[in-house]
């Protein structure tokens, strides 16, 4: 990987790290596929477009020529290392319930979930991770990925978000739209015949918010 990209790498940790920001957020805030910013996150993409690069630095309120690490950034991000350091030694790695989506409580309030998986961060004690069960919010979080959620966030606009369905007792995961007094649940797949926005109705209840999503490449 070219020097300038594993710099960018570096830096985007640390900036996300400045706002108290996954990847994910990042990539809901600016209407770009999580994929694509996981991928420069990760150092995964050895030649980004700048195109992509852009509204990122734009974001942070920086230029491109910043983001890659080729001019000195302002002098408010010089400490990012000694906070992220403190972070890293303030953290510990958790394990979290891998719940079946067929067996997802109505309500969050018991791990009974066998399967553990590991989760570095901050969640609450009822978080949880399943697996994505179809494709109704492809492309971005494909069929099969696994999802981790916090049941103790609040939710906002353009979270993605846990549901039951009051009318079917379902569960849905779905990406909350607030239009002033009104609230959507967006399925991201374009396929507007087989998944269709609908509103969140009084009686549903939001049972989570999506904290981190990974891509499972291989059946174990």
């Amino acid at each position: 990987m070219a020097k300038k990209f594993h710099e960018l790498s570096s830096i985007l940790k640390k900036l996300l790290f400045k706002k108290d920001m996954k990847p994910i957020d990042l990539a809901r805030e600016l209407n770009i596929p999580q994929p694509t910013i996981h991928r420069i996150v990760t150092g995964k993409s050895t030649r980004p477009y700048r195109s992509s690069l852009e509204p990122i630095a734009k974001y942070f309120s920086l230029n491109v020529e910043q983001l890659l690490g080729e001019t000195p950034l302002p002098p408010e991000f010089i400490n990012i290392n000694e906070q992220e350091n403190h972070l890293l030694q303030t953290s510990k790695v958790q394990s979290i319930p891998l719940l079946p989506w067929g067996i997802l409580p109505s309500e969050i309030n018991q791990q009974i979930g066998k399967e553990k998986i590991p989760f570095l961060g901050n969640i609450n004690e009822k978080g949880f991770a399943t697996i994505m069960p179809d494709s109704s919010m492809e492309p971005i979080f494909p069929h099969g990925s696994l999802l981790i959620f916090d049941s103790g966030k609040i939710p906002r606009d353009r979270s993605y978000i846990l549901v039951r369905l009051h009318d079917t007792q379902s569960f849905v995961f779905r990406q909350l739209i607030i239009d002033l007094d009104h609230r959507y649940l967006k399925p991201l797949n374009p396929d507007l015949t087989a998944f269709k926005m609908r509103s969140l109705e009084k009686n549903d209840v939001i049972l989570a918010v999506l904290i981190e999503a990974r891509r499972i490449y291989e059946d174990s």
